[in-house]
């Protein structure tokens, strides 16, 4: 198994994406942390995965809350004794129009789609320096990287920055030996996107080049790779999820 003896931290664990990465870490060796503001969900996959509690548990994090992840940290040493991976997956979508676009609403998803991997970061690096070793992966976003239509400017600035993010703790946690890597996932059929009529999903696959639809699955084997030994020379890269739409 490619996460045998590793400990990883999840972010959004509870539902959709989350999950289904949490369950791929999990199968292969891991034992997870589940991090959600949603601690019954997390707790119900938690106890899915292992009843018994002893290589998955479950903790209620806000990540825009400096105090609430450092917690969540010294909870997940506490348990586990080390932190060799952090997945940030935690994330939300508010897209509206330029015109339509509040203030309000454009500082909720920087908050928790940038802030929130920032304050992750940041908490986890004094754990993974003191090991030197550690890996990182950022869930980002096809939007982040084009712009799509459809996406709202709060969700494309707040994912862009989160490769920015990624490409500067390469440089600068790379001498301890943390890589932090980014995935930009093209549209996935979740929960969440299932609630779209179908033809509203296909605009958005437009120019795909292979006829598959794009699920959860698909992204948590990337971040197995992203988060195993097998990537042990791959840091800084923006990982490029989505059947073809977008090649470059």
């Amino acid at each position: 198994m490619e996460l045998q003896d590793k400990v990883v931290i999840v972010t959004g664990a509870g539902l959709g994406l989350g999950m289904s990465i949490t369950r791929k870490v999990f199968e292969e060796g891991a034992s997870v942390a589940l991090w959600d503001m949603n601690l019954e969900a997390a707790q119900k996959l938690a106890k899915e995965l292992d009843p018994g509690g002893i290589k998955v548990f479950a903790v209620k994090v806000n990540v825009t809350d400096e105090a609430d992840v450092q917690q969540a940290v010294s909870q997940t040493v506490k348990k586990f004794g080390r932190i060799d991976v952090l997945v940030n997956n935690a994330g939300i979508s508010r897209h509206e129009t330029l015109e339509n676009m509040t203030l309000e609403l454009f500082e909720l998803v920087i908050k928790v789609n940038l802030t929130g991997p920032f304050l992750c970061c940041k908490s986890v690096a004094p754990v993974m320096r003191k090991q030197k070793s550690g890996k990182i992966v950022n869930i980002a976003s096809l939007g982040g990287r084009t712009g799509r239509p459809g996406v709202g400017v709060n969700y494309a600035a707040s994912k862009a920055g989160l490769l920015g993010i990624t490409k500067v703790l390469a440089k600068e946690l790379g001498p301890d030996n943390i890589y932090v890597n980014a995935i930009c996932p093209g549209p996935i059929l979740t929960d969440q996107t299932r609630q779209y009529p179908p033809e509203v999903f296909a605009s958005w696959n437009a120019g795909r080049a292979v006829p598959k639809d794009g699920l959860p699955e698909d992204i948590g084997d990337v971040v197995i790779f992203l988060a195993s030994n097998r990537s042990d020379w791959v840091t800084g890269i923006s990982l490029d999820v989505n059947g073809g739409i977008f090649i470059g």
